[in-house]
């Protein structure tokens, strides 16, 4: 673990290169980075993590978060179908919710001086899809993590358990399941 300003000072870096990271800091799932904008049961959990430095991210999963915050801020107001969010992402309002979810995102970012590194290549995706049964977006996740020597996750989604030689976080969540 390190300290703020090691989380800071990666920031520096502008998540281009991670070389002097290998093997360390603990890299953040959406679902960890949502439940830290969006109070729920898990947030305490998800609060815990910013305990570890660095923490890291990736491309993919501020996507993944921006695209989770945008459906949850339309679902406040009644639109759940994602091909109504689609219709409307060309109004005003469908303006506003979208930069309102960037915003959100990208605060937490900055907030915690999370990194972000560069997603893994469609090859090493793919071949992590093969190797460990994933999704695409839980694959890419993956193969980030390998390609940068991380080994600590901190996840809420389950799919995680079955890869062997990560550490998932956080542990109190963890434990028992």
């Amino acid at each position: 673990m390190g300290n703020r300003k090691d989380a800071e000072s990666l920031k520096v870096l502008g998540g281009n290169s991670v070389s002097t990271l290998r093997n360390t800091g603990t890299f953040l799932d959406s679902s960890v980075i949502v439940n830290l904008i969006v109070e729920t049961e898990l947030t305490p959990f998800a609060e815990k993590v910013l305990e570890y430095f660095p923490l890291l991210t990736s491309e993919t999963v501020i996507d993944e978060s921006i695209y989770v915050i945008i459906r949850k801020l339309f679902a406040q107001r009644g639109i759940r179908n994602r091909f109504d969010v689609k219709k409307r992402l060309f109004t005003k309002e469908g303006g506003a919710i979208v930069d309102e979810a960037i915003e959100l995102v990208m605060e937490t970012i900055d907030e915690n001086s999370i990194a972000i590194v560069r997603d893994a290549d469609i090859y090493l995706t793919v071949a992590t899809m093969k190797r460990y049964s994933l999704l695409p977006h839980d694959a890419k996740i993956l193969a980030t993590m390998l390609q940068n020597g991380v080994k600590t996750l901190a996840t809420f989604d389950e799919d995680f358990l079955r890869i062997n030689g990560i550490t998932l976080l956080p542990d109190e969540y963890w434990k028992g399941r």
